[in-house]
């Protein structure tokens, strides 16, 4: 996050932690991890080549596959990020 942070042609906007509603770049980032989880690299690189500057896709997306790698060794379910695999939540604020 810190290499995409760092190397993003425009800076990326995160809604405040009680925010009700995610922000289209906090979108756009479930999608990227959605794609590694479900092993759509190719869809999330092209993603990534239209948020990083100069050759930074590459080693970003390296480093989003190695995370989504590791969690799936610890025993985290990541189909859960799949389309459609949950409902709508509101908060409760």
């Amino acid at each position: 996050m810190a290499m995409l942070g760092g190397d993003a042609v425009e800076t990326l906007v995160l809604a405040p932690m009680p925010c009700l509603q995610i922000s289209e770049d906090e979108a756009i980032l479930l999608g990227l991890w959605r794609d590694f989880s479900l092993g759509n690299s190719a869809n999330a690189r092209r993603v990534l080549a239209l948020l990083a500057e100069g050759d930074s896709a590459g080693p970003i997306a390296k480093a989003m596959g190695a995370v989504v790698d590791r969690l799936v060794a610890a025993g985290f379910d990541m189909s859960a990020l799949a389309a459609g695999a949950m409902t709508h939540q509101e908060s409760s604020k």
